[in-house]
């Protein structure tokens, strides 16, 4: 089975949650930040897979975690060919995010 969109929202280690009181009990060091990063690759693989040619595949995380979110992307883009980034459109169509410029 295959699928037209696919949004994935892999497990993460929730930095954009903050500010806690404290911090959450799997989140302790840099290694374990990086745990995280490794589970989502696993979530990616898959997702590339399930998803169908001209697909669109929404990334998302609620972290700031830099490896988790832009260098996920640049994972992505380097391990499957077969991704690009699309522009985001808002509004009148003026407004774009996503790609460079």
């Amino acid at each position: 089975e295959s699928f037209h969109r696919i949004l994935l929202d892999p497990p993460c280690s929730a930095l954009g949650l903050r500010p806690k009181l404290q911090m959450d009990e799997t989140v302790q060091t840099v290694q374990d930040l990086r745990k995280y990063a490794e589970y989502q690759r696993k979530f990616i693989s898959k997702a590339v897979v399930l998803l169908k040619a001209g697909g669109i595949m929404t990334y998302s995380t609620c972290t700031f975690h830099v490896a988790e979110n832009e260098e996920m992307v640049r994972h992505i883009l380097d391990e499957y060919p077969c991704m690009s980034l699309m522009p985001i459109q808002f509004g009148d169509g003026d407004d774009m995010i996503g790609l460079p410029g």
